[in-house]
């Protein structure tokens, strides 16, 4: 890997290499909004690519004769064929792997230990942290950073001279000032190379009249932090993973006066993570720093699940006594809607250097402090809550809950992004089978998700399908996870033991999320990721379920999210055809349908125009009909003909089926009518609904 590293380091070293270096900027960097989702990212370098071969290139001086046009080509086709040679190492350890099973075995090994030692090796694991995306959008870093050092403030003022909503402020106007020379080439195209050279190199340079709304003062203090002299960094740069000095001083000082600003997303991402480093080195601040770092981790942990469950259900500081008065754990950040409760342990553990070479022990240290520990103390957070026993203190206040909880998801959140952390949940995690999986994820990916799913039901529902699908599903991010789960839901596909997802799904949320905050214009592609599946009387049905006041109402709202859509149509459909039915002949109508290959069904009554009979009537049938279909959860909706509402009565039952003496009797007698999701008659020889294999007249046809 190391030859391939010097070779493109070498290339950087031709004379006039800057010139080569700004198309490669321009071709990668200024992509059209309506592109974002459907750009091969194979074709491209990505940031962490980019940033690398900037870093290489600047540790030698910047010679700025500019080349020949076949000379200036062929170095652009040769950055990219090193670099996919580059990419193509990450696999060398993994197909020598592959050849050593083949021939030899692993005949001790359990299929789960062999995916962990193959999938989990260092050189696996550093692949999809180079190779996977930015982690957070430029406008986060700088949104959050203004939080993040809200308390240090003062110190970062006293000993850099410019704040940080002026950084972000400037980061904002040299990204603005990119774009607009970029767009101004197409009203003025360059006459020739030597001018496409120029214009080229001139887009990503500034100079410091280009800031001159801002204090001088300010402007000089922001360059003297994030600015570096190039043959004066990087001495040690040879691999990825690497310290870069880009990555912290983004902006290049050119000898002629001029800024050269290559990636505009690292100043954004310097600007986040540099004050931290800084304050480090004064050891008299540090305690101080640290313990800022980890109040802002949870603050803003919980600000983003305050703007989907509710400041009235959102908790910090919670502490859990068992009964005598003994403390058991706390939790950092605690949810509640309905039964349902999220439990979100916070962590500022950074990933090390050392780690992000590879090296096994270290990555596995780091995943520890980061995220297993985290996950270890939330499964204790998790069974006290479970156990309804306990006593919960938030912030030394008692907290009673409406309901007893029934279930618990587990968020890990990192403050700042943790390169391939989904990854590394499937290969380090340590976990009893019976134990869930958490959600492990960065605070930006947490802004994305609270952005996204703003109903705490369907926030808690996406929990529910990651967690519960863990294993199903193989993706390189959340974000990639959430773009599916958006687009189609997060559920199986036909007979498949697992999928994969590719960043395809992720490219969605690239498109959309940047528009809805206002960083790019809109365009149509913006419009893709959402499914355009719309059912405005099933709509209506999930808001009189949120709307009662009933916590175990949630599973209801479940239970109506995994119909998905054509099952919501067929449902909303059959409502209307049983209530027509009793309009129609003044009769009472019922029907009874069974999800495919699982234990659950729904019963619908209509009656013509008593509402004291669909009252008297519903939770018997019900009750018999989830006997009869030996179902384990059930839903009764209940119509009165006449009303203008959907539904005038439901309920709920979710206990696992037993035989019932009295229950069996009852349903010999029953003669509900079971329908096809559509509200059609089912014939005696068709298989039957519940999805069993058997004809409906030897199943519940009998």
């Amino acid at each position: 890997m190391k030859t391939i590293v010097d070779k493109i380091e070498s290339l950087t070293r031709e004379p006039g290499y800057v010139y080569t270096l700004a198309l490669v900027l321009m071709r990668d960097l200024f992509m059209l909004p309506q592109q974002i989702a459907d750009i091969n990212p194979q074709d491209h370098l990505n940031f962490q690519e980019l940033t690398l071969l900037v870093g290489l290139f600047v540790k030698t001086a910047i010679e700025f004769q500019i080349p020949a046009e076949e000379v200036s080509s062929e170095r652009f086709g040769r950055t990219y064929q090193l670099f996919e040679e580059l990419h193509k190492k990450y696999h060398d350890p993994f197909l020598k792997e592959l050849a050593s099973k083949l021939k030899h075995g692993h005949p001790t090994e359990t299929r789960q230990e062999n995916y962990r030692r193959i999938f989990g090796a260092g050189t696996m694991v550093t692949e999809p942290m180079f190779y996977g995306g930015s982690g957070a959008y430029d406008f986060q870093y700088l949104d959050f950073a203004v939080g993040k050092y809200r308390n240090d403030a003062r110190w970062i003022q006293e000993h850099v001279g410019v704040d940080l909503p002026t950084m972000g402020l400037m980061a904002r106007e040299l990204k603005k000032l990119h774009e607009q020379k970029f767009n101004s080439i197409f009203d003025s195209p360059p006459s020739d190379f030597f001018e496409t050279c120029k214009t080229a190199l001139s887009v990503f340079c500034f100079e410091r009249k280009d800031l001159q709304q801002f204090e001088t003062a300010h402007v000089e203090a922001f360059l003297a932090v994030f600015s570096l002299t190039p043959a004066a960094v990087n001495k040690k740069l040879e691999l990825p993973g690497q310290y870069n000095e880009i990555q912290s001083r983004p902006i290049i000082a050119l000898n002629d006066g001029r800024y050269f600003l290559p990636i505009s997303f690292n100043l954004s991402e310097a600007i986040y993570e540099s004050p931290f480093f800084w304050m480090n080195k004064d050891l008299s601040y540090l305690d101080t720093a640290s313990k800022n770092r980890g109040q802002f981790a949870e603050e803003a942990t919980a600000g983003l699940l305050t703007t989907v469950f509710g400041a009235d259900k959102v908790y910090t500081n919670v502490e859990i006594l068992e009964q005598k008065g003994h403390s058991i754990t706390d939790i950092d950040v605690l949810a509640i809607v309905g039964n349902r409760a999220v439990v979100a342990q916070v962590k500022s553990k950074r990933l090390t250097e050392i780690a992000r070479l590879g090296d096994e022990k270290t990555l596995l240290s780091d995943f520890k402090s980061a995220v297993q520990e985290a996950y270890d103390q939330a499964l204790l957070c998790r069974k006290a809550l479970l156990d309804r026993k306990n006593k919960l203190l938030a912030d030394g206040t008692e907290l009673i809950l409406a309901e007893a909880i029934d279930d618990v998801f587990i968020l890990c959140v990192t403050l700042d992004h943790y390169p391939a952390i989904t990854h590394q949940v499937d290969v380090y995690l340590r976990k009893k089978p019976e134990d869930p999986f958490p959600i492990a994820l960065s605070v930006f990916d947490l802004d994305v998700l609270a952005f996204y799913l703003p109903d705490p039901f369907e926030f808690a529902y996406y929990l529910r399908q990651r967690v519960a699908l863990s294993g199903y599903f193989k993706a390189d991010s959340e974000m990639t996870l959430l773009g599916r789960h958006l687009k189609q839901k997060l559920f199986k596909s036909g007979e498949a033991n697992a999928e994969i997802l590719d960043h395809s799904y992720g490219q969605l949320i690239d498109a959309n999320f940047q528009v809805a905050r206002g960083s790019v214009p809109h365009t149509d592609s913006a419009d893709r990721l959402r499914s355009q599946w719309k059912n405005e009387d099933f709509q209506e049905l999930l808001d009189q379920v949120k709307a009662v006041s009933e916590p175990r109402f949630t599973d209801v709202v479940f239970f109506l999210y995994d119909l998905a859509g054509k099952g919501a149509d067929d449902l909303i459909q059959l409502l209307k055809l049983t209530k027509r039915k009793s309009v129609s002949d003044s009769r009472s109508h019922n029907a009874r349908v069974l999800f495919a290959g699982e234990p659950r069904g729904i019963t619908i009554l209509s009656e013509p125009s008593s509402p004291l009979a669909l009252r008297k009537k519903l939770l018997p049938l019900a009750r018999i009909a989830k006997y009869k279909s030996k179902a384990d959860a059930w839903l009764a909706l209940g119509c009165v003909a006449t009303s203008n509402r959907l539904v005038d009565a439901m309920a709920f039952a979710k206990y696992d089926w037993k035989y019932d003496p009295e229950l069996e009797q009852l349903a010999t007698h029953f003669h509900g009518r079971m329908t096809t999701p559509s509200g059609g008659k089912i014939g005696r020889n068709q298989p039957c609904p519940c999805g069993n294999g058997k004809k409906f007249k030897h199943c519940h046809g009998r």
